[in-house]
């Protein structure tokens, strides 16, 4: 019983949604998870989406199993032991085109919405 769900085209996959962040972000120069994490939920706070760190982690970890970015481990500190994981591109055609999927689908969403709130707004 292991049939996949075909997709109703409604709205925005929120994996999609994050991992489209979450390159940009690397290609920003920013490329701690718990950074990316938190602005993340700053800059959607006003919209009522607050990822958690599972679903970041989740979609990093994609990213990473389809070779789009790499890990890499460093200290935090010379003087200590503690390690941290930043982020780096592996493979900037592929993130390019999930930037680009992403975008197709936020349009078509917007779109979507649009219609919708003119259908229901009375004129």
């Amino acid at each position: 019983m292991n049939a996949k769900r075909n997709s109703t085209g409604f709205l925005v996959k929120q994996r999609l949604f994050l991992k489209a962040y979450l390159i940009t972000f690397i290609e920003k120069g920013r490329p701690y998870g718990t950074q990316m994490l938190q602005e993340l939920k700053e800059q959607f706070k006003p919209f009522g989406f607050s990822p958690n760190h599972a679903e970041v982690y989740r979609a990093l970890h994609e990213l990473m199993k389809e070779g789009v970015i790499r890990p890499d481990k460093r200290k935090l500190r010379e003087d200590t032991f503690q390690e941290v994981t930043i982020y780096f591109l592996r493979d900037s055609e592929k993130a390019q085109s999930i930037k680009q999927q992403a975008l197709d689908e936020f349009i078509k969403s917007h779109a979507l919405l649009e219609q919708a709130i003119e259908d229901l707004t009375d004129k």
